[in-house]
């Protein structure tokens, strides 16, 4: 009986052990908790923007911690937890990032101005699991090759959004949009089946290559020359006028127009290069674009620029383009949730 009751103290006791074994000792914290400072402008405005957004943004790479154990003498022991940049879905690159950390508070204040506006402007689906803002920081490979990088630029990775300062105002009021756009082509890439039908549309041959040497007669009968307004010698520009980028204000022939034959001269190149299903050139501006990765983002870029109403307006008579621009409108408009 004496034999009995030492098993099952022993059992009681092995099994204590084990369930204090089994016990978490470790006490993990909520790292991507903002917390308020109002006698901090900048960590105020951080705060704010993480209670409507949802969206962490840091100044630091180190951006928590985690208790491990005390030590002997009662000194907290903690394991630090940092944004690892290098990491995709499926590698962990070669690439080593060093950082100069951005600590002026006005350009900190400029930064977190371009984060709220892009926020304000996208769907939820766009939304970067959070921000990391430095002034600048440099890239080193396994070959030693280091870059710079700075000046604005940006880099969209598997959770975070890496923004550069030292931004010029012109780029600090376009920088949104721009991400935007990033974003957007970023997360295209997880429609493949629809993706493959926007490709098919424009053949491959029809790419990197002068829209001369597709349509001979292209630069004929698109509009009668009087339309144009031009002041030049012969009433219709030249050839390499004929390009995508007269479509912008600032190009330089707008001058040599009157403001309604401009319009019309445009409404000839959207004809002419339309008729491919193109909406920009490649390299040399009476070029196809270079090849689809092209094609894809500027086609991304004129969507955004425009409503739908007014992509119509422009490009509608071109069949081509509107069967690319309503496939991608079913990614960026229904899927991604970009008001169009």
């Amino acid at each position: 009986m004496k034999n009995i009751l030492y098993i099952l103290l022993a059992v009681f006791l092995f099994g204590c052990s084990k369930e204090d074994s089994l016990t978490q000792k470790l006490e993990y914290e909520n790292l991507y908790v903002i917390e308020d400072d109002p006698s901090d402008p900048v960590k105020h405005q951080v705060y704010e923007i993480y209670q409507k957004y949802n969206v962490p943004v840091y100044f630091n790479d180190t951006i928590g911690k985690t208790l491990i154990k005390k030590d002997i003498h009662g000194i907290s022991i903690y394991q630090y937890e940092t944004l690892d940049l290098p990491w995709s879905f499926t590698s962990y690159s070669s690439l080593d990032y060093q950082y100069e950390y951005m600590t002026d508070a006005e350009e900190q204040l400029k930064a977190l101005h371009v984060i709220e506006n892009y926020l304000a402007l996208v769907s939820k689906r766009l939304y970067p699991f959070n921000f990391f803002v430095v002034k600048s920081y440099t890239t080193k490979d396994g070959n030693d090759n280091v870059e710079k990088h700075g000046n604005g630029e940006y880099q969209i990775h598997i959770r975070t959004l890496l923004m550069t300062g030292d931004w010029a105002n012109a780029t600090i009021d376009d920088l949104p949009a721009d991400m935007m756009r990033q974003m957007v082509k970023n997360k295209i890439s997880n429609y493949q089946t629809l993706l493959t039908e926007f490709n098919s549309i424009s053949k491959a041959a029809w790419y990197g290559v002068s829209y001369a040497s597709l349509n001979p007669n292209h630069f004929e009968d698109l509009v009668s020359p009087n339309e144009f307004g031009w002041s030049g010698y012969g009433g219709i520009p030249p050839q390499y006028y004929f390009a995508p980028s007269c479509f912008p204000n600032t190009w330089w022939g707008c001058s040599e127009f009157t403001p309604e034959g401009l319009e019309n001269f445009r409404t000839a190149v959207r004809k002419k290069i339309g008729l491919w299903g193109f909406v920009s050139s490649g390299r040399v501006g009476t070029y196809t674009p270079d090849d689809r990765e092209k094609d894809l983002v500027a086609f991304i870029s004129e969507m955004l620029s425009l409503s739908r109403e007014e992509f119509e307006e422009k490009w509608g008579t071109s069949t081509l383009v509107m069967q690319k621009y309503e496939i991608l409108y079913e990614i960026v408009a229904n899927e991604l949730g970009v008001e169009l």
